[in-house]
């Protein structure tokens, strides 16, 4: 009997089409890392986070006097800074007829979550040809506290935009650059820090993996996403802007950085806002036209691994140096960093540390506390983006090409 239950579970399928074995223990591992991420988010259904109550409650009640749905779209508000795809969501929930609006948020939140878990699945097991570790990535994306508490618990999210990045990685990773730069068009089309990742995709045109025509999904995806509140009457202009007026940072300015362990943590969050802020924004630019430079100038073999380690340095550079970064806004280093985790299991210290960076913002908003000084994880982050740099800079020697 014992020997047919090990038997069963050590039990090989294989998948021809794609190439895949899976044994029946990692069809457990899947179901009960699932299950684990389920219950998780289902534990913290109840919490209502001050954003809720401040913007998305009144927005969504904006919606629904409109008229919801499609309707909805034409309402006016006073302020508002989500663009059309977002909002669409927003309106058809304002209308929804089962659960309440809280909870249906957290529910399109998740559903991105596991939209993004399979994401880093495919990437892993690409690079890795092994199930196990995929699953694995899967499990962990559903599992970090960051991804965990940015929907389930705040009902923000960021995980969609997200999600459509790590897509758009996945499909480069196979060669399909028209594939994977309409998935970061969409991406795009739902928020403006899709662009943390752009110097990635500038590297990738130099490299000769993508060409000057597949840019044109950005503006494409982002006109596609506007349609909804073009037909409810909407302002082309007015739809078309809102990125300008994101970038204007004028509700943001209040703090340098909002509790996000950047270089701002350390000469001072609430001094010099508007000479810092600007400067801030110069600095960012420079630092990564640097990266680039470097990255671009030699002849070397763009791996997957080089392309991904370039991917999580120049995003943790634009998040380190940028001003107003909020800590929730860090949430593609920290997919990025999953990723690296399992393709290179010994830096196992770099994803763990970021994360805890991460983190400890989301901490200090959701929980108000905060035990270690931020300026702390400022260093450990400076660390952690110097170790990064350099294996960077190891492997690109590595693969010259003469």
């Amino acid at each position: 009997m014992d020997d047919k239950i090990r038997g069963l579970l050590t039990h090989t399928f294989y998948i021809k089409k794609r190439d895949i074995k899976i044994t029946t223990m990692d069809i457990l591992l899947f179901c009960v890392l699932t299950g684990f991420a389920l219950l998780a988010r289902y534990a913290l259904r109840n919490v209502v986070a001050g954003d809720y109550k401040m913007f998305f409650e009144p927005w969504v009640a904006t919606l629904r006097e409109a008229g919801g749905g499609i309707k909805g779209l034409a309402a006016e508000f006073e302020y508002v800074d989500y663009t059309t795809p977002y909002l669409t969501i927003l309106s058809f929930i304002s209308i929804c007829p089962f659960l309440n609006t809280l909870l249906l948020m957290k529910i399109v939140s998740i559903f991105f979550d596991f939209v993004a878990a399979f994401a880093i699945m495919a990437i892993v097991y690409h690079e890795t040809k092994s199930t196990t570790k995929a699953i694995l990535g899967y499990g962990t994306l559903l599992l970090v506290p960051t991804i965990l508490t940015n929907g389930a618990m705040w009902a923000q999210c960021d995980i969609i935009f997200t999600s459509f990045i790590l897509w758009s990685l996945y499909f480069m990773l196979r060669d399909k650059p028209a594939m994977s730069m309409m998935f970061y068009g969409i991406a795009f089309a739902f928020k403006l820090q899709t662009l943390f990742l752009a110097p990635l995709y500038l590297i990738l045109w130099m490299k000769g993996k993508i060409k000057l025509k597949h840019f044109l999904f950005l503006p494409l995806m982002y006109v596609v996403g506007m349609i909804p509140a073009l037909i409810a009457g909407q302002s082309f202009w007015e739809l078309i802007s809102v990125y300008f007026f994101q970038a204007n940072g004028a509700m943001d300015i209040y703090a340098l950085s909002h509790k996000f362990p950047n270089i701002y943590q350390l000469i001072g969050t609430d001094v010099f806002l508007f000479e810092y802020a600007d400067a801030g924004i110069w600095i960012t630019l420079g630092a990564l036209m640097i990266l680039l430079y470097v990255f671009a100038r030699k002849n070397y073999m763009f791996n997957t691994r080089l392309m991904l380690r370039m991917g999580m340095l120049l995003t943790m550079t634009v998040v380190f140096f940028l001003p107003h970064m909020h800590e929730r806004y860090a949430v593609l280093v920290d997919v990025m960093a999953i990723i690296y985790l399992f393709i290179e299991p010994e830096k196992f210290y770099i994803p763990l540390l970021t994360i805890l960076c991460s983190f400890a913002g989301y901490t200090i908003y959701l929980a108000q506390n905060n035990i270690v000084p931020m300026y702390l994880y400022t260093v450990v982050f400076i660390l952690l983006m110097f170790d990064h740099a350099v294996s960077c800079m190891k492997l690109m020697k590595e693969n010259v090409l003469e």
